[in-house]
């Protein structure tokens, strides 16, 4: 009697493993769900400073343009913007390459093998008895 209670309780133990994992599993790319979020929100306020950075880049080119210039790209005031919004387009797109390896990391987690599943519990089978020495056959009364 003791070994299948011994053989339950092995069995109820690595469920609980199997349990764990996925709790382990679920509770982080959670987290990590909260981190797309956030860098989400952080890549459209860098959007929207981009865009910023975009608008003042055109204002200053017109500026150069309607002071005579040629080549308005040579002015300092247009060329410092450019150079902003290189920055800010690097920095957008940073954000976004973390984002993906933060999906990445979530599929990678998913992609692992949970623990094995228990394994049923074989009871060894009671050996057969052995089989009784045939009686020899009496004679048929007459």
């Amino acid at each position: 009697m003791s070994a299948d209670y011994q053989g339950l309780a092995t069995k109820g133990l690595k469920g609980l493993t199997a349990v764990g994992w996925y709790a382990k599993t679920l509770s982080l790319n959670m987290l990590r769900r909260g981190l797309i979020l956030g860098r989400y929100t952080l890549a459209c306020w860098q959007k929207q400073k981009l865009n910023k950075a975009m608008r003042r880049l055109g204002e200053q080119f017109f500026q150069a343009l309607e002071q005579g210039e040629t080549n308005p790209l040579v002015v300092s005031a247009v060329s410092d913007a450019v150079n902003r919004a290189k920055d800010l387009k690097a920095v957008r797109d940073k954000n976004y390459q973390a984002i993906a390896a933060i999906r990445e990391k979530i599929r990678a987690a998913w992609a692992k093998e949970p623990p094995p599943a228990p394994a049923p519990v074989t009871t060894p089978a009671p050996a057969e008895p052995a089989e009784a020495p045939e009686k020899p056959e009496e004679p048929a009364a007459s």
